[in-house]
């Protein structure tokens, strides 16, 4: 995404069995209806610009980049709950069939709609982003006219992904193979690096600090750290009730800090994202076990905000698109609040209604012609996925954590969806 123009744990032993057989996992539309949250906040970033001095949405829209992070450590949390013994081949065709044919749809379309408009070689609008584009390794390029080099500056994210993807059989068996203390600790050990760089390069000089925050390597830290959350969620840790509730409000509270500090150093992305991770985890680690308890979230779990969360990832790609054609129609060029309230609301509805018909005209029969097609040629190496016992809900204590388990343990296939929505996509 570019910036905007100028008390104790007691952890349980980890499991070392071989894989079982597969049943479902509980699923999580919460989880979904959030995509929908953090999909807003991106949202935000890109209309601050044109109406943040009238309308008030500076104070998301100034660290509405951050959105993108919690798709990062969503993703590796997804993929991790839905984990379950399976070819490397065939997980990484589900994670090319997910996500890449919508993707060069989006490098298309933004060729027709850039050229057309006569925006061609302008920001987000470079010919040398292409290819790299396509071959989704433009975020390893510290250019900027590359890595935020096309589809209106969005589809660095997929190159960060892509990268997640190729390192996540490595570093899940790595990573469930240990105990819960050890998990934490090698998640420090990359999530304490990348953060520091993120924050460091933004202090250094605006161009290293973007040029860090679109490189896989840099954000891969929030991608472990789902991992773990789910690792944890997976092996019964909890927590009472009147901490989850601690927990729940020092994590809003906390979000209220990168806010306030989005004003004076908005331009810092690293610092503003490493700052958003704790309330991030907090609540997608609260929401999930919630859920997978057999609890309701109240308004992340209604129908509307879950089917934005399935569309999600089409709303992601095509919203510059859409924003793009409100700003030539002259939609936020009103010079009163309720025009432009009028504008921005009309924007966001183009957007999504592009994201229903790429969703269900191009996104849904490309994945699934290109499952049925894998399915014809299955590889052979397997990821190594630990045996997990599934969850029972832990006794009361005044330990802060345990670890629940039970005797009849379950894992499920590698599908990247947790829920009727594809949540693990970004």
């Amino acid at each position: 995404m570019p910036p905007r123009p100028p008390g104790r744990h007691r952890m349980g032993p980890t499991s070392r069995a071989s894989p079982q057989p597969s049943t479902p996992r509980a699923n999580l539309p919460a989880l979904t209806g959030l995509r929908g949250v953090a999909a807003t906040l991106v949202f935000l970033r890109h209309i601050d610009a044109d109406v943040g001095e009238t309308l008030p949405v500076a104070p998301l829209g100034n660290i509405g980049y951050a959105g993108v992070s919690f798709f990062f450590v969503l993703s590796g949390f997804v993929l991790t709950w839905s984990a379950g013994p399976v070819s490397r081949a065939r997980f990484f065709w589900r994670r090319f069939a997910r996500i890449y044919p919508l993707y060069l749809v989006a490098i298309f379309l933004w060729f027709v709609v850039a050229g057309s408009l006569g925006k061609i070689g302008e920001f987000g609008s470079k010919p040398a982003s292409i290819l790299p584009s396509l071959l989704l390794v433009q975020a390893w390029i510290p250019t900027q006219s590359i890595y935020f080099g096309w589809g209106g500056a969005v589809l660095w994210s997929l190159s960060c992904e892509a990268f997640f993807y190729l390192v996540f059989p490595l570093v899940h068996s790595r990573l469930a193979a240990r105990s819960n203390v050890a998990r934490i600790r090698l998640a420090s050990s990359v999530l304490a690096p990348t953060a520091a760089v993120a924050c460091l390069a933004g202090a250094i000089d605006p161009r290293i600090d973007l040029a860090a925050y679109a490189n896989p390597a840099v954000r891969v830290g929030e991608f472990v750290l789902g991992i773990v959350l789910a690792l944890l969620a997976r092996d019964g840790v909890r927590g009472t009730a009147g901490r989850r509730r601690a927990l729940a409000v020092l994590a809003t509270a906390w979000f209220a800090v990168p806010i306030a500090l989005g004003y004076p150093y908005g331009d810092h992305q690293g610092l503003i994202d490493t700052l958003t991770l704790p309330s991030f985890a907090v609540v997608i680690f609260l929401v999930a076990t919630r859920e997978a308890d057999g609890g309701r979230v109240p308004g992340a779990s209604a129908r509307p905000l879950v089917y934005f969360g399935v569309i999600s990832y089409a709303f992601y790609l095509v919203h510059p698109v859409a924003l793009t054609a409100a700003g030539e129609l002259g939609w936020f060029d009103a010079t009163t609040s309720a025009g432009l309230a009028l504008g921005v609301i009309g924007g966001f509805l183009l957007a999504f209604a592009c994201a229903a018909a790429l969703h269900h005209g191009v996104e849904q029969p490309a994945h699934g012609y290109l499952l049925r097609a894998g399915r014809r040629s299955p590889g052979q190496q397997t990821i190594p996925i630990r045996h997990v016992p599934e969850h029972r809900p832990p006794p009361p204590s005044d330990v802060p954590f345990t670890n629940a388990t039970s005797t009849d343990g379950s894992s499920a296939s590698v599908t990247g969806v947790v829920s009727v929505a594809p949540t693990d996509r970004v």
